[in-house]
């Protein structure tokens, strides 16, 4: 998963285009389902995910984001053209210290890891800096190697020591197998 806007736009960008994670394709499945019914479009859920599904494989999704972009004033070629959406001028991985499994990700910390890259506001008057932020490259109940990056980190200044040290206390990895979670525990 990503943090940071231009890369949660990348990443909304593939979703539709039937290419993200699974895990995320499957969560906007099931929830665009249960909206589509309370939309009244169909009448059980099955029949409103092939619907979601024919839109994502036809690119009418894709056509909708466009409109969304276009209408909050944005440029709505990102859509065709990832690369006009602002880039970060340092790329670094953090590998993993051990092999293991990733046991728990303290999703907070992460959120103010990115923060610290300019992701986020510390307060209402800081600026966001649209290139910036991290990609997690495991989640939680994946194996990992050691040296196999655990997340890259998305920066416009060179220095991220802090932000790794972040990481690290903030992902735990564990000799023994860890079960993933539910991806939806009920509905």
């Amino acid at each position: 998963y990503a943090i940071g806007n231009a890369l949660e736009v990348q990443e909304a960008i593939d979703t539709l285009k039937g290419h993200g994670p699974a895990d995320l394709n499957e969560l906007c499945y099931t929830l665009g389902s249960q909206m589509v019914v309370l939309g009244g479009k169909a009448e059980t859920i099955e029949e409103a995910r092939v619907l979601l599904e024919e839109v994502v494989a036809n690119g009418a999704a894709l056509e909708v984001l466009k409109k969304f972009i276009a209408a909050q004033g944005g440029d709505p070629l990102v859509v065709d053209e990832p690369a006009r959406l602002p880039q970060a001028k340092f790329i670094t991985e953090i590998p993993a210290k051990q092999a293991g499994y990733v046991a728990k990700i303290e999703a907070e910390d992460i959120g103010t890891a990115a923060m610290l890259l300019g992701a986020g506001r510390a307060t209402k008057e800081s600026e966001i800096d649209l290139a910036v932020g991290l990609v997690l490259r495991k989640k939680v109940g994946d194996k990992v190697e050691a040296g196999e990056s655990l997340m890259t980190i998305y920066a416009n200044q060179e220095n991220v020591d802090a932000v790794m040290e972040k990481i690290y206390a903030h992902v735990h990895i564990s000799t023994e197998k860890v079960a993933a979670p539910k991806l939806i525990e009920a509905i």
